[in-house]
């Protein structure tokens, strides 16, 4: 007969170590909050407008102004809408903003959900930070 070690041995984790993995937890999901919180407050998407569309593009113009000490980089989620307030495009993207910036910048949507009618127009677009989601 063969004496084998039990292997792998298990061992219970202290209910002081749960706690303090616990603490620690609740701790990141707070600072993540607080982070993304600071982010929409300190940064502005503003005069938001539609340059140019035809019945297959729209482009929109918007400025953004970082009014954080530190360089960013930002997840935006832009949408066209018609008039009925159908969304006819949409587009998730990053881009990096320097700090105590403001640029113009500009997105073209060449994928429309449906085409626009002959005469039809966008009727307007928004531009928004998609935060980071904790957990």
């Amino acid at each position: 007969m063969i004496d084998r070690m039990e292997f792998p041995r298990r061992y219970k984790l202290k209910d002081s170590m749960i706690i303090l993995v616990m603490l620690a937890l609740l701790f990141g999901v707070w600072l993540n909050n607080n982070t993304q919180k600071r982010i929409l407050r300190k940064v502005l998407i503003s005069e938001i407008t539609i340059v140019d569309y035809s019945s297959q593009h729209v482009e929109i113009s918007y400025k953004v102004e970082n009014k954080l000490q530190k360089d960013l980089e930002l997840r935006l989620l832009a949408k066209v809408f018609d008039a009925k307030g159908a969304e006819l495009a949409s587009a998730m993207y990053t881009m990096e903003i320097g700090a105590s910036q403001t640029l113009h910048y500009s997105k073209i949507f060449d994928t429309l959900n449906r085409a626009l009618a002959e005469g039809e127009a966008p009727a307007k677009a928004v531009v928004s930070i998609y935060p980071r989601k904790a957990i």
